[in-house]
Order: structure tokens, then C-alpha cells, then sequence
């Protein structure tokens, strides 16, 4: 009768915390001194791993391991397929375990009826525990079967480390530590999730009042030796408890205990078994054995998988807007900076539709990563995609120097020797210094000349075709360039409103000096002979946040305005005009108060305006 079983979507769910991805694992190839041969066979074995071959948590879902033979039945608790060459190993080994479990216990029966009870509540808790994580297969011969996949998770991260040898052309694990390794290398990544271990447990009738459920347990990262401690301890676990359900306390001490049983408190250590310790370790051991090249690639990218899960799960904070989203709603870089899709969507756009194609970088602002293609295209449209395309063509191309563009048609052209090119769009062949067509032996004309007889032949009304447009054009061109600087890098005209003289090239985003025109990095430049501010700015600027300096200004445009009507200040001499009637006059120069009637100083208007005094308001004969 066929069989099957159903399989869950994966372990346990993580804490909010953020998954951070792996960082990048480190080779260490030792040196003895005796030549390169160790060292090329070394880096040979690490082109073996492949690591970079494997899908990105973005875009890889987790792979699970392929299935040879037919699966087995099993309750609908969750799984879809169980599949992998070690489930199946598993359930072969624990069918070969029934009959050689001990003495046979005869049972009354209400004790087989008690146990029988005590079975299924403890599988009930097992599924309301771990979830989709146990299977539970059907119940065949009066006995419970059911595997747990116990996961294994360490917040802080763990080292993962691996000595690794290359002989026979092909990789496999080197040297112990107690024996010579010198040609060895050491490889080293970081995780903070590992590939689970599967506990697979037969209930007999006589447990949990006799005997202990049969098991297997099996982990591909670990060798068989490693395997075979666990069921030593769990074995140890039964002892201690006996005639008490187990199970749980089994996947429990899997979960929390086993790297420190092991000793891989702060690292693990991946090794193979010696033909020795395979043949003679405990049968209930099962070990996948692979190669390196199979089974670091895997840890890696079930690490990076697991951690690009528990991201789309957890609640982050985007440093754009600073609203909180789940990460479905966010776009993780390849800098591991990530941040809102709708912040992303404008910040990406804002830059396509002003042109400035090579500002593209991930918005931190202490990083230079620039954002890749493939997350342009799910932000941007097909139009703005494609404009983003033309744009870094565009830039790229002006960036060589010999390349030019058709003056009629537009089209990229390659500048020869002799300053001249031919366009493989419209053949027509010009010249690249004045864009003209191309005169053999002929002085190019400069763009004043060009001006001034065109504008002569406007004047005479002899102007036709596009000469009208490059006549405007030509002036346009000479009005910008009188007020404006030239990027030293891309030649790009650029003028100053207002500010510092330190500039920023909006087209290839170039630092330099508007006084000088020089290409610049810091503020260094400004400790010589050019000014970071010209006085004109100061000044400026000194009006606009000093109100006294600002009216005293005012009042000296005024009293240039109106000189025929200005009195002179006693103090100093400088006419300053009345504001309407008031004969109590503020001088703009000397910050005075004087009467304009009496021309004497006045230090306090209520003593020297009234009755016995001047008259404040008069009007001027």
C-alpha cells in the first residue's frame, strides 16, 4: 500500500529582530614556506565551493532536498512532501530498530489502555508545540510514528569553520587539528540559522510506562560521531525520566542543547567520519556525509534564506520617511540597507525625470552602493526604466573622449585623429571642433564669428532653413556662458545664484571652485588665494540676518532717492530723510537721533518734542 507524508513550511518563527545576511566568509590558507603548490590547490578548493553560485534571499525560496524513492503515509499535519535521501534513511533505519527494542512487556489491559491515552495526548502537545513542524505518520500495527524537525537558531550568530583539503581532484575535509595540516585551508562563514535535526520516533504499546520510544536522529552538517553523542544523551534522558513521556523533552534538549554538548558553543567545526568511526557508531546515527562543496553552499544559503524570511516577518523603521512597515514593504540593497518601497519608488524616480542617472546610490548617506538594475526595474515603469537606460548610456559615452555626436541626427560617432568623424546614421561627415561640415585645410570658425554673420545676414533678410534656430541658439549659448563657469570634468555649464563658492556638478557631480574654475575634493582649496564666500555674499547675507543692517540700507537708498528733501545729520553730515511728517530723524550712517528742525541731537523724545519744545510733525516748506 502506497504511503506518503506531508511536510512543513519551515521552523519555528524568529523573534522581530531584524536578519542581518551572512557576511562574507574568510579563507585562511596557512603557510609553511614550501613553495605555491600548497596555495594554488588551496584557492582551487575554494573556487570549489561555488558559495557564489547560490540565489540571493531576495529572489531563492529554500531548497529542499530532492527525493529519490517513494515517500511514506502520513497524517495531515502540516508538510507538504517528505522528501531527502536522510528522511527516507531514517524510516528505513526505524522499521529496521522494531523487534530489537528490548524485552517484550506483557501488558494488562489497562495499562496498555493508559499508554495508549498517554501516547496521544503527548503527540497532541507535540503538534500544538512545534507545529508544522512534526509530521505524523498513520498509525500502523497498533504504533505511533512521527519526526520532528528540531531548528536551531542563534541570534548573535555562530562561526561555522571548515578544514578543507583538494587531492585526487576533488574537495574533501583536511587534517584533524592534532595532525600536520600545513596545505590545509580554513574556511570560515558566519550563520544564524542551521539546517535542521530530524528526530524520528517509534512509540511501542509499552511506552511511556516500560520502555522508551525507538528513534533515529540525522543531520547532513554533522558526521556520524556527532550523531551518535545526541543519542547517547537523549538515551541518558530516558534513564533519568523513566516511565515519563519523553519526546518533548528530547526536541527540546536538541534545541537548546546539543551545540554546547558537542562543544560548539562559539564555533562549529564541520568534519567527515573515518571509515572507522562510520562503522562503528551508533546505529540510530544517521549522517548524510557529503562533500564540502555540497554542504557549505547549503548551510549558507539555508542561513540566508531563514534570515530573508524572518526580515519580511519582523515590523523595521525606514530611515527615509520613519514610518514602521513590515518588510514585504521594503527594498533591501545589496549594501543590506533597506528602506520603504514607496521612499525608494520617489527617490528613484526623482532622480530618472531630472537626469541625474549616476546619483542612483543607496540613499544612507555614508554609503556609495549604487542601486542595481534588477531593483530599478520592479520600481520604476517601462518608460522611466527605459529613459534610465538611454540616460547611462548617455553618460557613458560622454565620458569617452572620442566619442561625439552628429550634429543633425544625434547619434554616437567615433572622433579620429584629425578632429574629424562620420555618422553611421546619416553619413554625414563633420568636423568635431566645429561641428560643421568637414573643411580640409580650412581654420574652424569660433562661435563669435559664427554669431556675427549670421546676425548679418538676419539684417539683411537672408537668413534661411534652421539658420534662424542656430542663430538663437547661438545666442542663448553666449548669454549662458557669460555668467556661468564650465565643469572642469564634463564641461557642463554651470551658474551660481548664490551660496559658496564651492560647487557641485549636477550632471557628473564634481566638486570645484567658481572663482577659479579648478577641479576640488575638500575646503582645503579655500586656505589660498580664493574665497569660500565673495564679499558680495556677505554682505548679502549679513543683510538678510542683521533687521538694524537691513533698514540702515534702506534708509541710504532712500536718502539718495530724495536728497533734495534729506536733512543733514549734525554728527556726521549724511543726509537722511524725514519718514512723512516727523521731524525726528534716525541717521542710516552714524545711528544718531536729531530734530530736523532745530538740527540738534535728541536723546529723548518726550523732552524735546512738545509744548516747551520743537513741534514733532510739520510738513517741509
Amino acid at each position: 500500500m502506497p504511503r506518503k507524508s506531508s511536510r512543513g513550511k519551515g521552523g519555528p518563527r524568529p523573534g522581530p529582530k531584524p536578519a542581518s545576511q551572512n557576511p562574507n566568509p574568510v579563507s585562511e590558507i596557512p603557510h609553511d614556506g614550501g613553495g605555491g603548490e600548497a596555495v594554488d590547490a588551496a584557492a582551487e578548493a575554494v573556487g570549489r565551493l561555488d558559495v557564489s553560485a547560490c540565489p540571493t534571499a531576495e529572489d531563492a525560496p529554500v531548497e529542499l532536498p530532492p527525493s529519490s524513492q517513494p515517500p511514506l503515509e502520513a497524517s495531515s499535519s502540516g508538510r507538504d512532501e517528505l522528501g531527502g535521501s536522510l528522511e527516507e534513511e531514517a524510516v528505513r533505519k526505524l522499521q529496521e530498530l522494531v523487534g530489537f527494542g528490548g524485552e517484550e512487556v506483557e501488558l494488562t489491559e489497562e495499562e496498555a489502555a493508559a499508554n495508549d491515552q498517554r501516547q496521544e495526548d503527548e503527540i497532541f502537545a507535540l503538534e500544538a508545540i512545534f507545529g508544522d513542524n512534526v509530521v505524523i505518520f498513520n498509525k500502523k500495527g497498533g504504533q505511533r510514528s512521527f519526526q520532528v524537525h528540531v531548528y536551531i537558531e542563534i541570534p548573535d550568530g555562530i562561526d561555522v569553520s571548515a578544514r578543507l583539503g583538494y587531492g585526487s581532484g576533488s574537495l574533501k575535509y583536511g587534517a584533524g587539528h592534532d595532525t600536520d595540516a600545513s596545505d590545509d585551508l580554513v574556511y570560515k562563514f558566519r550563520v544564524e540559522h542551521l539546517p535542521p535535526i530530524l528526530l524520528m520516533c517509534l512509540l511501542p504499546s509499552p511506552y511511556p510506562s516500560h520502555q522508551p520510544p525507538l528513534f533515529t536522529i540525522s543531520a547532513e552538517w554533522m558526521n556520524k560521531m556527532m550523531v551518535s553523542s545526541l543519542c547517547q544523551m537523549l538515551d541518558t534522558v530516558w534513564e533519568e525520566q523513566k516511565g515519563v513521556e519523553v519526546t518533548y523533552q528530547w526536541a527540546q534538549w536538541l534545541q537548546s542543547s546539543s551545540l554546547s554538548h558537542l562543544g560548539f558553543a562559539s564555533e562549529i567545526v564541520l568534519s567527515s567520519d573515518s571509515a572507522y568511526d562510520h562503522e562503528c557508531g551508533d546505529k540510530r546515527a544517521l549522517s548524510h556525509n557529503a562533500a564540502p562543496d555540497v554542504i557549505i553552499p547549503r548551510m549558507m544559503r539555508w542561513n540566508d534564506d531563514k534570515c530573508h524570511e524572518a526580515f519580511l516577518r519582523a515590523i523595521h523603521d525606514c530611515m527615509i520617511c520613519f514610518s514602521e512597515f513590515p518588510g514585504t514593504d521594503f527594498v533591501k540593497l545589496p549594501c543590506h540597507h533597506f528602506f520603504c518601497l514607496k521612499c525608494m519608488q520617489t527617490y528613484c524616480k526623482m532622480h530618472v525625470k531630472e537626469g541625474t542617472v549616476v546619483k542612483l546610490l543607496c540613499p544612507d548617506t555614508k554609503c556609495g552602493v549604487v542601486v542595481p538594475p534588477n531593483i530599478l526595474k520592479r520600481l520604476l515603469g517601462e518608460e522611466e526604466f527605459e529613459r534610465w537606460e538611454g540616460l547611462l548610456l548617455r553618460r557613458t559615452l560622454d565620458s569617452m573622449s572620442d566619442v561625439v555626436y552628429c550634429p543633425r541626427c544625434e547619434t554616437a560617432c567615433l572622433e579620429d585623429g584629425d578632429n574629424e568623424a562620420v555618422c553611421s546614421s546619416c553619413l554625414f561627415s563633420f568636423c568635431t571642433l566645429c561641428r560643421d561640415r568637414r573643411h580640409v585645410g580650412d581654420k574652424c570658425m569660433s562661435p563669435e564669428e559664427k554669431l556675427l554673420i549670421l546676425e548679418k545676414r538676419q539684417e539683411a533678410g537672408k537668413l534661411q532653413g534652421d539658420q534662424h534656430k542656430f542663430l538663437e541658439e547661438l545666442r542663448s549659448i553666449k548669454a549662458i556662458m557669460k555668467d556661468s563657469k564650465m565643469c572642469p570634468r564634463c564641461k557642463m555649464a554651470i551658474h551660481k545664484i548664490e551660496g559658496c563658492n564651492k560647487m557641485s556638478c549636477s550632471n557628473c557631480g564634481q566638486y570645484f571652485c567658481y572663482q577659479c574654475n579648478s577641479a576640488i575634493e575638500g575646503y582645503e582649496h579655500f586656505r589660498g588665494s580664493c574665497k569660500l564666500f565673495p564679499q558680495e555674499e556677505l554682505d548679502r547675507w549679513n543683510m538678510q540676518m542683521n533687521p538694524r543692517v537691513q533698514r540702515q540700507n534702506v534708509a541710504q537708498v532712500q536718502a539718495e532717492m530724495f536728497r533734495q528733501f534729506a536733512h543733514p545729520c549734525p554728527t556726521c553730515r549724511q543726509p537722511c530723510p524725514k519718514m512723512g511728517n516727523n521731524n525726528h530723524v534716525f541717521c542710516w550712517a552714524c545711528q544718531k537721533h536729531f530734530c530736523a528742525l532745530c538740527r540738534k541731537t535728541v536723546h529723548k523724545t518726550s523732552q524735546h518734542f512738545g509744548p516747551k519744545g520743537c513741534k514733532q510733525h510739520t510738513a517741509d516748506p
